[in-house]
């Protein structure tokens, strides 16, 4: 009975070791964590911070549930985006992973992006996380995006920054574009990509912010561009506005890239817009434009709406411009076409004679 006592005894001895043992080590595990990261400064905490199977670099081990989680759905959306094969999609997940991604983790994302090898998918993750760090600061991803500009050469990342930018305060990165000292060509290249996506979210706010504001953007023009992407949403519109500009170059401009658009969307009621126009400049404008539109669909038809210009000149243009289309598709038909058309008889003259002229030169025709 001793003997059996005494072992058993022991064993309950041992038992009563081994839970003692076990729970102070689940104990210090789970103090550990907490007062490591008391240790450290701020500084040493965010230099680990490297994206890495969507934990932190030097962090493997730690009970951080709340930290883990939000790093684990930011970095492993990023790599599964980064492992997608078609660009298009590709890029989609990459500004999909960082829509919602606060400050710290765009600066983590960074870390990551830069470590990637050289290639079309470290050029896309670090255009997509430029973008997101200029939505939540600009000036700092801006500053950044120079950096980089000055060191590389290349201006694509300070773009991207500009852009995000641009998207959360148009008028402050506007005005810092005009200040940026970089060459004309790539000034215009900013203020272009600004207004465009500024006119796309809110034409209204861009117009009004041109009105008061000249902008050097090269190639058509603020109004032009801002026409162009305020008719691909409401043509009506986005015409009430351009039939309100000022007269002159960029009014015209505007209409033409209104009715090329509302074409797009819906020819009968493009037409019906130009047709009711008084007769002027401004509907001439717009009747070329209708007219070189409709003749893709129906040359004779579009003959007639160019004999509806008042503008002698303008008329032959337009009308030269179909014309001339037409003799490439079927030589016969154009001119049977033109012999029917609504234009005087000096016009079809004068276009008859410009397409011998041409077909002499070995122009064709």
């Amino acid at each position: 009975m001793s003997g059996k006592w005494n072992k058993a005894g022991l064993f309950s001895w041992l038992g009563t070791v081994a839970a003692a043992m076990v729970l102070g080590f689940g104990m210090g595990r789970l103090s550990t964590p907490e007062s490591k990261v008391e240790k450290e400064s701020p500084s040493t905490v965010s230099s680990k911070k490297v994206f890495q199977n969507g934990i932190e670099d030097g962090e493997r081990g730690r009970s951080e549930p709340v930290a883990v989680q939000t790093q684990d759905s930011t970095g492993d959306q990023l790599r599964r985006a980064l492992a997608l094969t078609d660009p298009k999609l590709r890029n989609r997940e990459l500004e999909n992973s960082l829509s919602r991604a606060s400050l710290d983790d765009v600066k983590r994302a960074l870390v990551w992006a830069e470590s990637l090898p050289d290639g079309a998918g470290k050029r896309a993750a670090m255009a997509r996380i430029m973008e997101r760090w200029g939505q939540l600061d600009g000036a700092s991803a801006v500053a950044y995006g120079e950096k980089l500009f000055a060191e590389t050469g290349n201006p694509d990342l300070l773009k991207d920054a500009m852009r995000g930018w641009g998207q959360t305060n148009p008028t402050a990165s506007l005005q810092y574009a005009q200040s940026m000292g970089v060459s004309d060509g790539l000034r215009r290249d900013i203020l272009r990509d600004l207004v465009r996506d500024w006119a796309d979210r809110s034409p209204q706010a861009a117009a009004a912010y041109a009105a008061s504001n000249r902008l050097e953007l090269g190639r058509g023009g603020t109004t032009a561009l801002i026409a162009d992407r305020w008719s691909k949403q409401d043509p009506q519109t986005a015409a009430n506005w351009a039939m309100s500009l000022p007269p002159g170059k960029e009014q015209l401009r505007a209409l033409d890239e209104l009715v090329q658009n509302w074409c797009d969307l819906n020819l009968q009621s493009a037409a019906d817009f130009v047709s009711r126009q008084q007769a002027g400049i401004n509907r001439d404008t717009m009747v070329g434009t209708l007219a070189r539109e409709v003749s893709k669909q129906d040359a004779a038809s579009g003959l007639k709406w160019v004999a509806t210009i008042q503008d002698a000149g303008m008329q032959e243009s337009v009308a030269w411009s179909i014309y001339q289309r037409a003799l490439r598709r079927d030589p016969d038909g154009a001119q049977a076409m033109l012999q029917s058309s609504p234009l005087s008889s000096p016009m079809k003259q004068s276009l008859f004679e410009k397409a011998t002229s041409k077909s002499n030169r070995g122009g064709g025709g």
